[in-house]
Order: C-alpha cells, then sequence, then structure tokens
C-alpha cells in the first residue's frame, strides 16, 4: 500500500490565483491529514499556508496515497520564484460558491477559526492538523480548535452533555460556538489507544455504559439513527443508482424483509436507545497510563449502544474482542437487571453496517461533490458487507 501522497497545492491569496507549487511528496498518506503539508508549504513559500479543501484524488477506494491536489490559501505573498504562476483555465470553477461547501473550505474558513480560538487561548502557533468534508482541526498549544459539518454533531456540546455524567472521560471544554459549530477543547495528555492494553479496556468500556445508561436522550439536540429508522432509510437507499447487479438487488430487499426479525431480536436484549459515539474506535481513546479520555464526539448520534461495542471489536484482536464483550455485558447488566445484552450482539453484526450505509449516504447527500469521492462507494460496500454478513448469522 502506498505510504506517501504526493500532493498539488494551488495557491490563492484570497481568491486570486497565483500559482501551482511543484508536486511534492508528504509522509501522511491519509488526504485529510495535512500539517505535514502545511509545514511543507510554509517552508517553500515563506509565509502561513491554510489547506481549504480536496480539489481531487486519485486513489479513491483508499482515501490515502496516489496524487492529490488541494486548495491553498495562503495570509501574504509567497517567496519569489516558489510558484509557477502558468494560469489555470478551471479556476473559476474551483472557487466558484457551492450551496453544500464547508464553512472551513471557504476563504478565510480556517482563518476565522484559528481567530477565535487565539482570542481565547492566546497567541498560540496554529497547526492544521486535518481538513476534509467532516471537519476541520487546529492544534494551538495545549488546546485543539475544531469546526464540524452541519449535518454532524457539535464536539463540544456533546462532551459538555457526557462530562456532566463522568467529567474524566472527556477532554475539557474551553469553549464553544454553536452557530458556527465551533469546539475549543484542552489537550487530552498521552497517545492514541490504537493497541489498547486489558487495563485500558476495563477502565473505558463499564464508564461508558454508565453514561449510556443514565443519560436522558430527550435532553440533547443530536442526530438519530435508531433502529426503527434503518428499514425505511434502506428503502429510500435501494431506490438509489448503487451499481448492484439484479442478483445483489434481490438479495438487499430480500435482507430488509428479514429486518423485523433482526429487530425483534435487538429490542429482546432490553436496551434503551441512548447516545452513541459513532465512531468508537480505541483511536479515538487518549491515556497517558492513568488517565484515558473519548475523544471525537463529532459522529455521535442516538442509537443502539450496541453499535459503539460492536465498533470497538472490529479494531480488537479476538482474545479482546471476547474481552471486550465481556465488559459491556457485565456492565449494561449491572445498570439494568433485566436486560440480557448479549442477545443484542448478533443482529447489531449486521444492523451496524446497514447503519453504516446510511451513514455514509447522509455524508454524501451534505458534501460538495468534488469531496465526494471520500466516501462515494461507501453505502454499496456496507449494504453488500450487510448482505454477507446476514448470510452467516446463526439460524
Amino acid at each position: 500500500m502506498n505510504e506517501t501522497k504526493t500532493v498539488e497545492a494551488l495557491v490563492s491569496l484570497g481568491g486570486r490565483y497565483l500559482g501551482r507549487v511543484p508536486a511534492f511528496e508528504a509522509d501522511r498518506p491519509w488526504w485529510s491529514e495535512i500539517a505535514a503539508t502545511t509545514a511543507y508549504l510554509d517552508e517553500v513559500l515563506g509565509v502561513r499556508s491554510l489547506v481549504l479543501r480536496l480539489i481531487h484524488a486519485d486513489e479513491a477506494a483508499l482515501r490515502r496515497g496516489g496524487r492529490v491536489a488541494y486548495h491553498v490559501q495562503v495570509a501574504g505573498s509567497p517567496r519569489p520564484g516558489a510558484l509557477d504562476p502558468t494560469p489555470l483555465p478551471e479556476w473559476d470553477r474551483i472557487v466558484a460558491p457551492h450551496p453544500l461547501r464547508a464553512s472551513w473550505a471557504e476563504l478565510d474558513g480556517p482563518q476565522r477559526l484559528i481567530a477565535w480560538a487565539q482570542g481565547i487561548v492566546g497567541d498560540a502557533p496554529p497547526v492544521q492538523v486535518k481538513t476534509w468534508n467532516l471537519s476541520c482541526l487546529i492544534r494551538l498549544g495545549d488546546a485543539w480548535a475544531k469546526a464540524t459539518s452541519t449535518f454532524g454533531s457539535v464536539d463540544a456540546q456533546v462532551i459538555q452533555y457526557v462530562g456532566q455524567y463522568d467529567a474524566t472521560l472527556v477532554p475539557r471544554v474551553l469553549d464553544v460556538d454553536l452557530t458556527n459549530r465551533w469546539s475549543l477543547l484542552e489537550h487530552a495528555p498521552g497517545v492514541d489507544c490504537w493497541t489498547p492494553d486489558d487495563e485500558t479496556l476495563r477502565h473505558v468500556i463499564p464508564r461508558w455504559v454508565a453514561v449510556q445508561a443514565a443519560l436522558d436522550p430527550s435532553t440533547l439536540l443530536a442526530p438519530q439513527l435508531r433502529p426503527e429508522d434503518i428499514a425505511p432509510e434502506i428503502s429510500a437507499l435501494l431506490d438509489r443508482p448503487l451499481g448492484f447487479s439484479p442478483d445483489e438487488l434481490v438479495q438487499a430487499k430480500h435482507l430488509l424483509d428479514s429486518l423485523p426479525k433482526l429487530l425483534a431480536t435487538l429490542d429482546s436484549a432490553g436496551l434503551p436507545n441512548t447516545l452513541v459515539h459513532g465512531d468508537f474506535h480505541p483511536g479515538n481513546w487518549r491515556s497517558d497510563g492513568t488517565n484515558r479520555r473519548i475523544v471525537d464526539w463529532a459522529d455521535s448520534y442516538l442509537g443502539h449502544p450496541a453499535l459503539d461495542i460492536h465498533r470497538l471489536c472490529s479494531y480488537l484482536p479476538a482474545r479482546q474482542q471476547e474481552l471486550a464483550r465481556s465488559l459491556w455485558t457485565t456492565a449494561w447488566q449491572q445498570h439494568l437487571p433485566d436486560s440480557d445484552p448479549a442477545r443484542a450482539l448478533p443482529p447489531i453484526t449486521v444492523l451496524a453496517r446497514l447503519a453504516g450505509a446510511i451513514t455514509y449516504q447522509r455524508f454524501l447527500d451534505h458534501i460538495e461533490p468534488d469531496e465526494r469521492i471520500y466516501h462515494e462507494g461507501d453505502p454499496a460496500h456496507e449494504l453488500r458487507a450487510a448482505i454477507e454478513t446476514a448470510a452467516n448469522l446463526p439460524a
């Protein structure tokens, strides 16, 4: 797999095209991760640069590697000779407004976020870490500024809500601007827990279940993807051009017909709809060995809590999957003694894939055409995986 991406930066001062930076390689292959890109550009151009958005990418199936082109806005005139000033015929199209463009992908968008954050934490130098169709993430010293999409959750708003139940399970919120969907969070010390030890699982899972069991979802304004929402949304999705063969379409409709049985099994587990993190993999946990916090709440929604444990287990080796499920079922039984959480685990393997198809389609419906390349084939991929998973469930 290609572990680098070849970057082309189309540079503007405001909306005026200045030229193209000669192609270079960045050592972070993911298209959305741009800290190495802006660091290189700052050095080459001699002026601060900010990535507004992706214009083109080659490796759509991977969301990483290959050749990518970004619209980059600079804060002042670049160093003489740093750019190829050859006119770009498609520039007017690139900078033309689009109704689905993210606020941080607009001219001066990241700078507005930075100015707001610096007004709170001071003039810490900003480092743009991530920019894509779902969010923009900028580090300023020991703080993180984040802008999120209109169709997702606002990090700080959800974190403040969760913090009412367990203040040390989440980062500290420094400020939030709900109108602009900006969050300013204190840095969570430690490392991302991509390979968590058993103690980390024992620390995080029961605490998150305790929050989910205690909270009142009706008091939080968040997107919804409840089990009862899945069938109608999948039915509508099947009317879209997914590239399915006739046989695949028959299989998908058969799966749709079987959903009432799966939902009945899920309901028999006796677990409530509650706040779901939405991307509960261990890379969204931070640990310094003593304190452990859950970060990145922009994908959270109201739904079935088994979706989170399913997401987590997909990142763990077999032995730890067993431990994680045991911790999860035990925790829920402690809070709801009449529940049978284990009954939710088989049907959620299918329903999680269907929820994924719906989520990705929601992304596609709300992002501008140039950036749909991140998720273009994902709804069909998730539907195919749901069909395959359902076929392998015990009768």
